[in-house]
């Protein structure tokens, strides 16, 4: 059995113990929120882990992050671009990295009888929904090749709003091949934008149609015709007219009759025996002489020329 000094060594001991416990702390650290917005917070928690979600995107329950629950803009990042920019930027790309990337859109006339200017009109509508400097792949049939069967390629690029070209890049049927169109301040720099008119790069040459073509002579468009002459005079000249107008400077003047060009020339032996057929241009009429007979031949003729009107 314990001493009474014992006992009073365990209380005394107890004592001290006590002490310690009960000293008041020699730091403190401060809440940046009172007490009562903790009070909140904690009851804003206590309730949402409670009552949860009724639905997220469509679904319900227990909810759980998905793939494509958010978007760029909704996730931006500081120092980095804009989210919006990147997102646009992403839904522009090319499939695959490669190609313009947008479906092919069909610029088409809607007849025989339709206008230039108001097929201008319809490549104006698709430039302004293209920013400047930029390019796409186009169905294009201007009224020019209206009627013409085949698919036509053609790029249309956009340098700004006073400037475009749409060019035809190729088609399966060679009547859609090889023309332009291009629009620019004309007839100086500061004048307004207007739609030059439509230029043939590789005109199919049908007979009796002139056509405009982006070759230049003296810095003028020149235009060309294949006119159909009739039969080859026979040791005479013959005149044919070609149906020209306005036309400023004859350039060239060649045809064929069956198998031989023009000009042509053939002799035996003797020079003075020489066979010859030739034919010029003079703007209007087309002159064609002959030594001898070519009057079972049909005559075709291609003229070339500038314009006053350009």
């Amino acid at each position: 059995m314990a001493t009474i000094e014992e006992l009073a060594a365990k209380v005394a001991e107890l004592e001290q113990q006590m002490a310690a416990i009960t000293a008041p702390p020699t730091e403190y650290y401060t809440s940046a929120y009172s007490g009562e917005e903790i009070d909140a917070a904690v009851k804003k928690v206590s309730e949402g882990l409670a009552g949860g979600v009724a639905s997220f995107n469509g679904r319900t329950g227990a909810v759980l992050p998905q793939s494509g629950d958010y978007n760029a803009t909704q996730i931006p990042v500081s120092g980095e671009p804009e989210a919006e920019t990147v997102a646009a930027a992403l839904s522009n790309k090319a499939p695959a990295g490669f190609g313009f990337g947008d479906a092919i859109q069909d610029i088409a006339t809607t007849s025989a009888e339709e206008s230039y200017e108001t097929y201008c009109a319809k490549v104006d509508a698709v430039l302004d929904a293209m920013p400047d400097k930029t390019a796409k792949l186009v169905r294009a049939y201007p009224p020019a090749v209206y009627g013409n069967a085949g698919t036509t390629i053609s790029l249309l690029y956009k340098g700004d709003a006073n400037y475009a070209v749409l060019s035809n890049i190729g088609s399966a049927d060679a009547g859609l091949c090889g023309w332009r169109m291009f629009k620019l301040r004309y007839p100086s720099s500061s004048s307004p934008a207007v739609w030059m008119p439509f230029e043939w790069e590789h005109p199919p040459m049908k007979i009796g149609v002139e056509y405009r073509t982006s070759e230049r002579y003296n810095g003028k468009p020149v235009y060309t015709k294949l006119v159909d002459c009739g039969a080859g005079p026979s040791n005479t000249r013959k005149t044919v007219s070609a149906n020209t107008q306005n036309v400023e400077t004859p350039i060239s003047c060649t045809g064929n009759f069956g198998s031989g060009t023009i000009p042509y020339e053939w002799f035996a032996g003797d020079v003075s025996g020489a066979q010859a057929i030739t034919c010029t241009f003079n703007g209007q009429a087309i002159e064609i002489a002959a030594t001898a007979d070519y009057s079972g031949w049909t005559v075709f003729v291609i003229v070339e020329y500038t314009k006053t009107t350009d």
